[in-house]
């Protein structure tokens, strides 16, 4: 493939497989051995630099094989992206402690973690972020699950929510004692819930308490329908 040609490849941005445009493209061909012998050892990797055709998004994506290896293995940077953090994420900053920001710095290695494919990784860091967010807002209570009962009978998670949040709780549990791992797709699912959860607790209630609605008119004294006679 040529310069300015176009090939389909992952948009970060627009998060899917999308055309893109080649702005450079590089081959490297790397060879020891004796040919007389057949002891060739080879790895070969094309270097392409490309701008997304719909967001103009540019990423640099590399194809690397060698002597042994039955399929071409692809890689990217940045990093592939399957999911996008939320637009919040800076005003997280903001309502956490100066000293100690830990759920946006524990976000964002999840997110990393996401990126490089770790989903145990992921799931351990969703389950051990939930547990700080409990104590923050309740104090510890002596174990998870009473962590997890104060947290509901203070009015931070409805039951609704708590029964939302079972699922992560296991999937952790699972992960860290039995060697559970999660599908993209069930990660996915979880993360929904905690971004779900910090959204509505740091975010949105500091939000809604910004609003500025005027108050009712006080109302007004009935008259009185009928004149004594």
């Amino acid at each position: 493939m040529s310069r300015s040609e176009k090939i389909k490849l992952h948009c970060n941005a627009c998060l899917g497989q999308r055309w893109h445009t080649t702005l450079y493209l590089t081959k490297k061909l790397h060879q020891e051995g004796d040919e007389e012998d057949n002891l060739i050892y080879e790895e070969k990797c094309t270097y392409r630099l490309v701008e997304c055709n719909g967001c103009e998004n540019i990423s640099l994506h590399m194809d690397w094989w060698c002597s042994g290896l039955d399929d071409t293995e692809k890689s990217q940077w940045p990093p592939k992206v399957s999911r996008r953090q939320p637009k919040w994420m800076h005003e997280l900053l903001f309502s956490e402690s100066i000293d100690n920001p830990f759920k946006r710095d524990f976000l964002q290695e999840i997110y990393v973690s996401l990126e490089a494919n770790n989903l145990r990784l992921a799931v351990l860091g969703i389950r051990a972020l939930l547990e700080q967010i409990m104590i923050e807002s309740v104090e510890d209570q002596g174990s998870f699950v009473a962590n997890l009962s104060k947290f509901e009978t203070d009015g931070f998670i409805s039951k609704l929510q708590r029964e939302a949040l079972e699922p992560v709780i296991e999937a952790g549990h699972a992960s860290m004692h039995r060697g559970f791992k999660a599908s993209a797709a069930e990660v996915e699912a979880i993360m929904d819930v905690i971004e779900n959860l910090i959204e509505s607790i740091y975010i949105s209630k500091k939000k809604s308490a910004k609003l500025k609605i005027p108050p009712r008119p006080a109302k007004k004294e009935k008259k009185a329908s009928a004149i004594k006679q």
